[in-house]
């Protein structure tokens, strides 16, 4: 009988620890439609798929978007070729729904592996990423390796909560509490590949208006800023009416290190004249390109995690 009051008290105990949990959210890990990425594209099946693009045909009738497609296409090429992994301190800002989350900032890892996947299309990542603030959900990691661990990633909260940790599929309805994006679209390769995929669909669209600044700052280093504005909320394409997702984007490219520090995309103003309203923002500050990340920087028995 004490044996089983033992297995009964157990049971309730996890069914608690699993509630707080759901409750608590992971909206401090988890990206990506990303997480990195442009939010509302259309969904292939997973994930999205991209390679490295040619540029337009020299026939194509010149667009305004074509500068920023241009040098998406070949930092895209470039970070294929020539990065293997980075760190960076991750802050972003998203709205979920009606209601905008508070910043996030994240420590973060990623290696890459070596070969594009000819069924993913773009190359397999390995990521940790550490909560930093708010100070409400400091010292949550998340380990994800793609294609292992029956593709789940690892997770455990901070806190009293962080005496457990537990297994979820990054799309999962649990996982995806309080995000926008799964893990599985986050990072610097899959941000230029939806740049580039958002790019030709907004220019097939019709026009844009794009305002460039230079020397504009991102965690102190110095970019230029391009800017993507919609004047009116739709297009008609072959007597279709069709919605542009964004009011203003904007691009922060570092024209040393070839890749955009930061994206952040807005609707438009609720009042006509009033500021635009934040869909998402992603900037990535103290990045540190081909640090040599190895396995075990992914692996939960390593001793500098808490797992």
């Amino acid at each position: 009988m004490a044996r089983q009051g033992y297995r009964v008290w157990i049971t309730r105990l996890v069914g608690c620890i699993a509630l707080v949990i759901a409750i608590a959210g992971f909206s401090a890990y988890l990206f990506w439609k990303g997480i990195s990425g442009p939010a509302n594209l259309p969904k292939t099946g997973g994930d999205s798929h991209f390679t490295a693009a040619p540029g337009l045909a020299e026939n194509a009738t010149p667009h305004s978007l074509d500068p920023l497609l241009d040098f998406a296409r070949k930092a895209l090429q470039n970070h294929i070729k020539n990065h293997r992994d980075y760190q960076a301190t991750l802050i972003k800002r998203e709205k979920v729904g009606n209601r905008e989350l508070p910043e996030s900032k994240m420590a973060m890892k990623l290696k890459y592996r070596r070969q594009l996947d000819p069924v993913l299309g773009h190359r397999p990542v390995s990521v940790y990423l550490k909560t930093l603030e708010p100070r409400s959900q400091a010292g949550r990691e998340v380990i994800w390796v793609q294609g292992q661990n029956d593709n789940k990633m690892k997770v455990h909260e901070s806190g009293f909560l962080g005496m457990i940790s537990v297994e979820l599929m990054p799309e999962s309805r649990l996982a995806m509490a309080g995000n926008r994006y799964p893990i599985s679209e986050i990072g610097l390769e899959k941000l230029l590949g939806k740049l580039i995929e958002r790019g030709e669909r907004d220019r097939e669209l019709g026009p844009a208006t794009i305002r460039t600044t230079e020397n504009a700052q991102v965690g102190g280093r110095t970019c230029r800023l391009m800017e993507i504005i919609h004047e009116s909320p739709n297009a008609v394409v072959d007597g279709k009416t069709v919605e542009f997702e964004f009011f203003l984007a904007q691009v922060f490219i570092d024209d040393e290190l070839m890749l955009p520090l930061k994206f952040a995309s807005f609707t438009w103003p609720k009042v006509e004249g009033g500021p635009p309203e934040l869909i998402e923002e992603y900037a990535y500050h103290d990045l540190e390109l081909n640090v040599g990340l190895e396995a075990n920087d992914f692996n939960a028995s390593n001793p500098e995690y808490r797992f």
